[in-house]
């Protein structure tokens, strides 16, 4: 286990803004409103905010002040890839292991609201919360071939929370 920290490079970011700034939209249906993804408004909207006022630099600082860890997991059949994950144990002798999963799409982040009153608990009962981001999501690499399902997926938070020495069952959130 090693910490993160999310860092994302300069030229990334330039990058991100030359792209946004050279983007070509299509036109709009009539009437498709949210029936045909986002509507171009909305779409143009957003690249602009991002273009012109969104804090990249402001958000990492969010995010890195989150406990974030890097693991490398090896799954049977296929080669290691290193998982990310936030990991915050609890104080409490008694706590729970909890493994919150996320959905697509969604992040290890819908976790962060809630990672203090998890850990510290309730009426005695506290958790030690394990939220990674699932391979190829997030700060997660992926697996490089094909056939990587939900047995692979399960079997990569099963290896995490071992190698994290949670050796019996876990709460399990998705």
């Amino acid at each position: 286990m090693s910490a993160y920290r999310i860092d994302v490079p300069e030229e990334k970011l330039i990058s991100l803004k030359i792209k946004l700034a050279q983007a070509e939209f299509p036109d709009e249906l009539d009437g498709a409103a949210w029936n045909y993804g986002a509507p171009l408004a909305d779409v143009k909207r957003l690249a602009q905010h991002w273009k012109t006022r969104y804090d990249w630099r402001a958000q990492e600082v969010k995010l890195n002040a989150l406990p974030n860890y890097k693991r490398p997991i090896k799954v049977e059949g296929f080669v290691e890839i290193d998982i990310h994950y936030l990991h915050q144990p609890s104080e409490n002798p008694n706590a729970i292991p909890l493994l919150f999963v996320h959905g697509w799409p969604g992040s290890y982040l819908e976790v962060s609201k809630m990672l203090a009153s998890l850990r510290e608990g309730s009426k005695g009962v506290a958790f030690h919360v394990v939220a990674p981001s699932l391979p190829n999501f997030g700060w997660s690499a992926g697996p490089k071939k094909t056939g990587f399902g939900l047995a692979q997926y399960a079997e990569t938070c099963d290896q995490l929370m071992q190698a994290l020495g949670y050796k019996n069952d876990a709460l399990h959130l998705i």
